[in-house]
Formats: C-alpha cells, structure tokens, sequence
C-alpha cells in the first residue's frame, strides 16, 4: 500500500473540502439571477400600490361627489313632503297607462265606490276606473275618513301605479296611495 505523506494529505483534504464548498456555494450568475427576480418583483409591487392608490383617490373623489350632489334623504310621513309632480286626470291616466307603470303620480278625479274591507276607492272617469288602496297611509285618521265620510268632491291622490291583481273589480289601474288631499 502507498501512503501519502501528511502534508499532502492535508491538501487533498483542502482541495476536496474547497470543492465541496463552491459546489454548495451558488454560482454567481445564480445570484444575479435571483437579484434580478426580487428587483422585478420590487418593481411589480411597486406598480401595484400605485395603482391601488389612485383606485383608492377615485373612490374618495366619487364618495365627495356623492355627498356634494346627493339631496338629503327627506321622510314620506305628510303629504306636504311629498314631490309636487304634475298632476293628471283619471282620463290621461288611462290613456298613457304603460308610460306610468311603476312610477310616482299625482292623480284628481271623482271618487266611485269605497271598499271599506279593501281600504280602497275607485277614481272614476267615463273612460275607466282606478282602484286607490288607501290603507298604508301614514295617518290613521285620513284612512278612517276615507272609509266612513261620503265623498262627492274631487281628490287628488298622489302614489305609485301599478296593474291590479285580477279579482274582478273593474279597475284598470291600481295606485298605493302616499297622499290623499281633499
């Protein structure tokens, strides 16, 4: 057997643990490679809180133009709060019944029958009938009127239209009453 003196065993032992290590060790393109991925990912990161931040500046300038522009939400309790549209006959009414489906109006004519069991009144015209449900009024003393006083004045009624359930009742139209005025 050949044996090696002890210096050169100790050199053979540093060779071979210096080339373990620069086999562990990563190279340097590794290195810049791996810096360039973070300073990519510095820059994505970047441009994202860029973006969210002007995100953020566009809802912030919407939510002042929202307070700016929006009136005050104002209660439906009197009829005096109400919008003071237009308002139309039981004839007009009937004539451009889709244009009103679904919207808030101000409606006067002669009231017909009152169904006290319904709390509804019918708003008559030689062209039709409308059916008025008065019983969701705010005041319980306009809905006990309407049930229990002869009407033979005109009313103006103002309320959302809408058809009425097929039952039979003869109405065209059918209007939930937010006001009534004598």
């Amino acid at each position: 057997m050949h044996t090696v003196p002890g210096g050169m065993r100790r050199l053979i032992v540093m060779l071979m643990a210096l080339v373990f290590l620069s086999a562990c060790a990563p190279s340097n393109q590794a290195q810049e490679e791996l810096s360039k991925e973070i300073q990519a990912l510095k820059t994505q990161v970047a441009a994202m809180q860029e973006k969210l931040n002007q995100v953020q500046a566009g809802q912030q300038a919407v939510l002042e133009m929202l307070k700016q522009t929006a009136p005050p939400a104002a209660p439906l309790a009197a009829p005096s709060q109400l919008p003071d549209p237009e308002s139309l006959t039981v004839a007009q009414l009937l004539a451009s019944k889709d244009r009103f489906l679904g919207t808030r109006v101000k409606v006067k004519g002669m009231p017909g029958p009152v169904m006290v069991h319904h709390k509804s009144l019918m708003l008559k015209s030689p062209q039709g009938m409308i059916e008025v449900l008065f019983g969701n009024l705010p005041d319980p003393k306009l809905v006990q009127s309407l049930s229990s006083a002869a009407l033979d004045k005109p009313l103006t009624v103002t309320g959302v239209v809408n058809l009425p359930p097929a039952r039979g009742a003869g109405a065209q139209l059918q209007i939930n009453a937010e006001a009534v005025e004598f």
